[in-house]
This record gives C-alpha cells, sequence and structure tokens, in this order.
C-alpha cells in the first residue's frame, strides 16, 4: 500500500467534528451523570435505619459528593476543550494549512 503525501489526516474540519461531538454527545450524557448523582444524594426514608446510616449512610454520602465533584471536573474539562482549546487548535490548524500552500507568480 501506498500513501499518497498529499493526503491530509487531519484538518480543520476534523477538528470542528470532534468538537461538535463534544458538544452534542459528550457533554449531555455527561450532564445526565452528574444529575442522576445529585439527585440520588440522599435515601428517602427509612434510609439505611439507625445503625447502617453512621455505616453505610456516612460512606454513600462520601462516594456520590466525590462522584458529583468528578463529573463536575470532567464536564469542564470537556466544556473548555469544547469551546476554546479545540477552537484554538482548528484556528491554528487552519493558519498552518494557508500559511504552507506555495504561492506561485506568474512571470
Amino acid at each position: 500500500m501506498t500513501v499518497n503525501p498529499d493526503t491530509r489526516y487531519i484538518t480543520p474540519d476534523a477538528i470542528g467534528e470532534v468538537r461538535r461531538g463534544i458538544r452534542d454527545d459528550l457533554l449531555p450524557v455527561l450532564d445526565e451523570v452528574r444529575q442522576i448523582f445529585e439527585e440520588n444524594r440522599t435515601v428517602g426514608f427509612p434510609g439505611w435505619g439507625p445503625l447502617g446510616e453512621w455505616t453505610v449512610g456516612a460512606l454513600y454520602r462520601s462516594l456520590l459528593d466525590s462522584f458529583v465533584r468528578d463529573t463536575e471536573t470532567a464536564l469542564a474539562v470537556m466544556r473548555k476543550w469544547e469551546g476554546e482549546d479545540l477552537a484554538f487548535a482548528e484556528r491554528n490548524w487552519r493558519t498552518a494549512e494557508d500559511l504552507i500552500v506555495q504561492r506561485v507568480k506568474k512571470p
């Protein structure tokens, strides 16, 4: 198999597709997961019972607090990638492609 040296594997359009995938697919799922964790922070009556509240209840709340915190961190990172970082990469890649094109002047 020969590889065409002019074939582009990464393009600004591909970076834009990654951004759209993060925005349209990944962020809604992560947001829903965070919401599920938020909604399940407490257990309704009868809960864990008097003895279970000291052991299981405390551990459960601690784990869910950790899950919510980690999910919020993941959402913040993904939003930054989608909003700033990949937009910056897309612009830079497009600029680099424009600058690398050889310009030929007519004699």
